[in-house]
């Protein structure tokens, strides 16, 4: 296995079982060995691995693309960037590890709105006007970007948790 990918705060057991393990036998085993169920959305599911990481694992096809373009744009955004995205520690095809944060959904007790109704954040502001530009950038579902379940905290900074959908794939699966 690669572990240079691993940061060294990262159990390497941990991984080595995600590592060998398929979707369908991993999300049987985390249902089985208790691991806290998060939630899930059209094609992924969100266990809390443990208190500091969560496993998305892919439901579907969409799923395994979602996971993949979070992994891109993590690996591949400049970084003074990556501030705004919640770390991935570990990917693979239909799989992804990333830092647990505190979603905003969770923490403001709502299931609805936009990121900007809630926080102090302007239009104006150079928060926006990057996430905007990073949106673009990637081809990112803008409104699902900003609904309010993309997000938490992380650090006591806000940080996209949900950035995997991109305009081609809205179009190709969902509109």
């Amino acid at each position: 296995m690669d572990t240079s990918i691993i940061s060294p705060n990262i159990p390497v057991d941990l991984f080595e079982n995600l590592y060998s393990a398929d979707r369908h036998r991993l999300r049987h085993n985390l249902k089985d060995n208790n691991y806290k169920f998060l939630g899930q959305g059209a094609s992924r599911m969100v266990y809390e691995f443990d208190e500091n990481f969560v496993i998305k694992i892919s439901k579907n096809r969409t799923g395994k693309y979602q996971s993949r373009t979070e992994n891109y744009i993590y690996t591949d955004i400049d970084e003074k960037y990556k501030k705004y995205f919640c770390p991935i520690v570990w990917y693979k095809e239909s799989m992804i590890v990333m830092r647990k944060a505190l979603p905003f959904t969770e923490m403001l007790g709502l299931s609805r709105g936009n990121i900007f109704e809630f926080t102090n954040i302007k239009p104006d502001s150079e928060f926006f006007q990057t996430l905007k530009k990073i949106a673009k950038h990637y081809d990112l579902l803008y409104p699902d970007i900003k609904t309010i379940s993309s997000w938490g905290i992380l650090d006591k900074k806000p940080v996209l948790i949900d950035y995997g959908c991109t305009n081609r794939l809205y179009d190709e699966y969902f509109y």
